[in-house]
């Protein structure tokens, strides 16, 4: 079964939307890093679909794993490109720098003295992905991804 980081971004939205609204800040946080992730799979997979091979050796988007400053730079190589896929780049470390500064899964067990479980740091995030969200639906209207 392929990857469905498209299906994968609206859950995890809807979840930490429903986490954020209950003011349980460490795990909506946790959440967002995935709605990234899957944002950069899904610009990094259509590109791939177009022709780009990826760099730093990886084969396909399952070498990135979770590692969102790869996916990230590599997104911006992308954008830098200026083909199909390069409108639907966004820069992530100016639109989502807190998501890219403050998210690991490895993160998941730390305490609820987490820098992730401040109100604070889930407003800047939940904006952050809101900016990721609309992205994503910018290329399913447009019909880039499906």
């Amino acid at each position: 079964m392929a990857d469905n980081y498209r299906d994968t971004a609206y859950r995890m939205y809807e979840s930490s939307d429903i986490l954020f609204q209950r003011q349980q800040w460490f795990n909506a946080n946790y959440l967002a890093g995935y709605i990234a992730e899957c944002y950069c799979k899904l610009v990094l997979g259509t590109a791939g679909e177009h022709g780009h091979s990826f760099s730093h050796g990886h084969r396909n988007l399952r070498d990135f794993g979770h590692r969102i400053t790869e996916l990230s730079d590599e997104t911006a190589f992308i954008g830098f490109g200026g083909g199909t896929v390069s409108a639907y780049c966004l820069d992530m470390r100016m639109v989502c720098p807190n998501i890219l500064n403050n998210w690991n899964p490895n993160r998941r067990y730390e305490g609820d003295g987490s820098a992730l479980n401040s109100e604070g740091l889930a407003l800047d995030i939940h904006a952050e992905r809101e900016k990721l969200m609309d992205m994503i639906m910018k290329m399913e209207i447009d019909g880039v991804i499906v």
